[in-house]
């Protein structure tokens, strides 16, 4: 009777078991979705500002080809990335940079992972570097 309890719990334990874990999983990063600055830093002056996460976000939506910017800085600083709005942006890859252009400005992504962006402004001792965290 015992050995008939055991082999019923083995096959119940063999079947409710499940390979879930060797999906295939996404880990590439995506644009899509909303994106906290959390630093702006560059210049020759060596402008270096910390932003709270969620005071500056930048929504971008990857169907439309459209960011949501929303600012609710109200500190003066020297560049705090766009005024709140909609813009409508295009991404393109070149020469393996991957640029960046939303409304008159134009970045370089740095860095693309899928906690952190960074944008360079590209401009040589004299650009802008905008880091968004996830």
């Amino acid at each position: 009777m015992k050995s008939k309890f055991y082999i019923l719990i083995l096959i119940l334990v063999t079947l409710s078991c499940n390979n879930d874990d060797d999906a295939q999983q996404n880990n590439d990063p995506t644009l899509n979705g909303s994106w906290s600055l959390v630093n702006v830093s560059g210049r020759l002056m060596g402008l270096d500002d910390d932003y709270d996460a969620g005071l500056i976000t930048w929504t971008f939506n990857t169907e439309t080809s459209q960011v949501i910017v929303s600012n609710l800085n109200v500190e003066f600083v020297v560049f705090d990335g766009l005024a709140t709005g909609t813009y409508d942006y295009v991404l393109d890859s070149t020469n393996d940079i991957q640029t960046l252009t939303v409304e008159n400005l134009t970045l370089d992504i740095t860095t693309f992972e899928n906690l952190q962006l960074i944008l360079d402004e590209g401009i040589a001792a004299d650009g802008f570097l905008l880091t968004f965290n996830k």
